[in-house]
């Protein structure tokens, strides 16, 4: 028989030991807040955004820490085409200073290359995030593989964390 409105471990589902405010699992051997407590053997939540704004990529390293894989992955997409774009648009400006002998396009220019090595670097920032989380960096993250990984986690194991202790054939029985 399972226990009701019971409190458990968000990774292994074991009862917990209250502790003054805090709660130990035997199992983990570690010591959880009460937010960090799941009831009746559930399993962690993930929060599941599937969209990322391109204002996001203002954030600073520490908030960029907080955003989901999913998020993550997002904005690198967008970071690369960014950056894609902004390269192209600081060559347009070096050809037609070359080729026209025009120094007025000088300042465009540099403009452009401190943007590209500002989205550059948020773009390894982004990367060194992925990394971190999935142990490798995707070579292309495309609209197919972004579905894909969004499928993943919609279909991702949801039931209890619960062991039973008899046969279904046994509870049957009785």
């Amino acid at each position: 028989m399972i226990e009701k409105d019971v409190i458990t471990c968000p990774y292994c589902g074991s009862k917990l030991e209250q502790q003054s405010e805090k709660y130990y699992c035997n199992f983990c051997v570690m010591i959880l807040s009460s937010n960090q407590v799941q009831r009746n053997h559930e399993r962690i939540s993930v929060r599941v955004r599937d969209f990322a704004l391109d204002v996001y990529l203002d954030k600073t390293t520490p908030e960029l820490m907080r955003y989901s894989t999913f998020e993550l992955l997002s904005l690198l997409k967008y970071a690369r085409a960014e950056r894609t774009n902004i390269y192209k648009l600081m060559n347009t400006f070096y050809n037609a200073r070359k080729q026209q002998n025009i120094e007025e396009y000088k300042e465009s220019e540099e403009y452009s290359g401190k943007e590209y090595e500002k989205i550059t670097r948020k773009m390894f920032v982004l990367e060194n995030l992925i990394r971190q989380r999935l142990g490798y960096v995707p070579h292309r993250i495309t609209d197919a593989y972004l579905g894909k990984y969004l499928a993943a986690m919609e279909k991702d194991k949801r039931q209890p964390m619960i062991i039973r202790q008899q046969r279904k054939d046994d509870i049957k029985s009785n």
